[in-house]
């Protein structure tokens, strides 16, 4: 079969056969419907509007130094008030999010792009080289996440690109195992078969009739992990081999809370970086959750 046929041939089984795909305006009609995601959709958002232009929405700087204000309680120019340098705490907050927020998204997408090719070589090859590959995820499932976390800062440092890039190679084991069994399945769905007979490429059924169909698992598990790498980042940050002070990021403005006398009587220095860490981490569930029954290709459109 020469590959103009063969090209014709695939071209004309992606029109004859249906795959199992959703319109966005129905994906859309669906996601509007969980009230929750929504919720969370408006949380995240504003949060990253509030990291994107945080010099612009703070009046003072994130390391501005006030000795003449240090520890103030929250008032009209300090509105979470100011910590034991004087610097202002919403200032700092919103710069945070930066960092908090970009460590999250990178490290989600480094672990997500090792996950979806592992998983999808792992799933479409199979025998020994899908034996190989999850020998090797499950090698890497053994070590306990927040140790590995700690000794790989500890041995090469703690920048904000070296525990973007150790928490996304540590975080892509489930995606992996995900996306493997997605592709199990989908290899032996009937247009798959038929791509096959006809003469399509491995690498042609792999990413325009397989790949497609995983993305929505992809997605939702992308969201699921960026709530985890923040967290992460934010306990790093709190055990103090997280990015260093004077860089401020939600993990590290906890450390404050180690004080009994501030967990008593400064409320504002502690509780509002908790705030925003939890509420993010729900946001970002809510979110996932959305976008799993909006991707279900099982679920009404």
């Amino acid at each position: 079969m020469s590959t103009s046929n063969t090209t014709e041939g695939a071209a004309s089984i992606d029109r004859q056969i249906p795959e199992p795909r959703r319109s966005r305006r129905s994906v859309w009609r669906q996601f509007r419907r969980h009230k929750l995601a929504l919720a969370g959709l408006v949380i995240l958002l504003t949060f990253s509007f509030g990291a994107a232009f945080a010099p612009v929405v703070a009046r003072h700087g994130p390391n501005r130094v006030d000795l003449d204000n240090v520890q103030q309680s929250p008032s009209w120019s300090h509105p979470l008030g100011t910590d034991s340098a004087g610097r202002d705490v919403f200032a700092r907050i919103l710069h945070a999010g930066r960092v908090s927020l970009s460590v999250g998204a990178v490290a989600t997408l480094i672990s997500v792009v090792i996950g979806t090719v592992i998983g999808l070589v792992s799933g479409y090859a199979g025998g020994w080289v899908d034996n190989v590959l999850q020998r090797f995820t499950e090698y890497v499932m053994t070590f306990p996440t927040l140790f590995a976390l700690l000794v790989l800062v500890s041995i090469l440092g703690a920048s904000v690109f070296n525990i973007m890039v150790i928490i996304g190679i540590l975080g892509w084991t489930g995606k992996a195992r995900l996306v493997r069994g997605q592709v199990l399945q989908g290899r032996e769905l009937d247009y798959v078969a038929a791509a096959r007979a006809i003469g399509a490429s491995d690498m042609r059924i792999l990413f325009v009739h397989i790949l497609p169909a995983v993305v929505p698992f992809i997605v939702v598990a992308a969201t699921l992990s960026l709530a985890g790498a923040i967290i992460a980042e934010s306990s790093l940050s709190f055990l103090g081999l997280g990015v260093r002070i004077p860089t401020a990021t939600w993990g590290n403005m906890m450390t404050s809370a180690q004080s009994l006398h501030t967990i008593r009587n400064e409320l504002w220095l502690w509780l509002s970086p908790g705030v925003a860490i939890a509420a993010t981490v729900i946001a970002v569930n809510f979110l996932g959750d959305g976008l799993r029954d909006a991707l279900d290709p099982r679920q009404e459109a």
